[in-house]
């Protein structure tokens, strides 16, 4: 399991894990950790050729999943 560097991205930090799989193949997944302090692990669908492609995906991912939380969050303060 290789764990890269925790990167901050719109107050939370994105902590993205890769783990090698069967056949040289790699298997991605991200733990987001919001300003108060909650957690979120998610996983990307999918087996990666290279260990930077899959460390890339959990990234990306967990970057879609913080805009589409603020996007509900911003609809429901603002009242729709």
């Amino acid at each position: 399991m290789q764990h890269g560097s925790a990167i901050e991205y719109g107050g939370c930090l994105i902590h993205p894990v890769v783990t090698a799989a069967q056949g040289g193949r790699f298997s991605a997944a991200a733990t987001i950790v919001d300003r108060d302090g909650e957690e979120r692990s998610i996983g990307v669908d999918g087996d990666f050729g290279q260990a930077q492609e899959a460390m890339d995906q959990a990234i990306e991912l967990a970057i879609a999943w913080i805009h589409r939380r603020r996007v509900v969050s911003d609809h429901y303060v603002r009242g729709g």
